[in-house]
């Protein structure tokens, strides 16, 4: 449909909902929406099509008037932990590191993707249902973050790939964890479970796998939408700030950081790499 001067502009849930469909599985009941993200209906595997997808798909859905609260969560057991390996193949990263690499996906998606949810006017609920070892901050940056008992969260860009871990993790991380804190995690490559989670702050509270998303949907009904709407927003507005004041500052030269030093070491360009375990071949 042609977009109309004489109209304000909208967007539609069927509409969306079905052209973000291979990505993205919606439901909208009540002005709560929840965005569930899947990979050929299984668990979310990162490629570079979700990636560059979380951009617009967010845009839509920030100019449906209908939507008044989010709930953002994974298929089955995982949240977000492995790579698609045909992905990087199909869009030509198992090559040697160019500028069109590190410009026009890296640094052009990146800078973006965090601020898909950091611009959002409504309140937005995270049900991490499972490991999450990739772009933490689509969970983190939310403002509930739940997790279930079977949660872990890693950072693999340093310790795993062996890159720069210049995409915004250098500041949520730092944020959330403390100076020292944040540096080991992000060098090391730890681990922690949902309870080191909760203890340190990451997330609000654990729950059975199976109660996750009731828990999640309880609260987008019961506090959110019960609140008066310009209430609910303008306090999403006011503790999301310090988050976009953050990611303005530091994310472009971090990321920026990040894409020039692949041009010095990328793994990927061994072909024998293994991208969904992250492992040199004699490893």
């Amino acid at each position: 449909m042609a977009y109309s001067r004489y109209e304000m502009y909208r967007t539609h849930f069927d509409e969306y909902a079905e052209k973000w469909q291979d990505y993205f599985a919606m439901k909208l009941e009540n002005g709560v929406l929840e965005v569930r993200m899947h990979s050929e209906g299984g668990p979310a595997r990162w490629d570079l099509e979700l990636h560059k997808a979380y951009i617009p798909v967010f845009a839509d859905i920030h100019h449906d008037p209908d939507v008044e609260c989010i709930i953002l969560t994974g298929t089955g057991d995982t949240f977000l932990s492995t790579f698609d390996e045909d992905s990087w193949t199909r869009n030509d990263f198992r090559t040697e590191f160019e500028h069109r690499h590190g410009y026009d996906v890296f640094y052009q998606d990146q800078t973006k993707e965090p601020f898909a949810l950091l611009n959002m006017e409504v309140p937005i609920i995270s049900a991490i249902n499972g490991p999450l070892f990739i772009h933490a901050e689509l969970a983190l940056l939310n403002d509930i973050v739940l997790a279930s008992e079977t949660a872990t969260i890693k950072d693999a860009h340093f310790s795993g790939v062996g890159i720069v871990p210049g995409d915004g993790v250098h500041t949520l991380f730092r944020e959330l964890m403390g100076h020292n804190r944040g540096k080991y995690f992000l060098y090391t490559g730890q681990t922690l479970d949902a309870k080191e989670c909760l203890d340190l702050g990451l997330v609000n509270e654990v729950l059975p796998q199976d109660k996750l998303l009731d828990r999640a949907w309880e609260l987008a009904t019961d506090l959110f939408m019960t609140r008066d709407r310009i209430q609910r927003r303008l306090t999403r507005a006011l503790f999301i700030q310090p988050w976009r004041e953050l990611w303005t500052k530091e994310l472009m030269l971090g990321q920026a950081i990040e894409s020039w030093a692949c041009h010095s070491y990328w793994p990927m360009k061994d072909t024998a790499y293994d991208i969904v375990n992250l492992r040199d071949a004699e490893k």
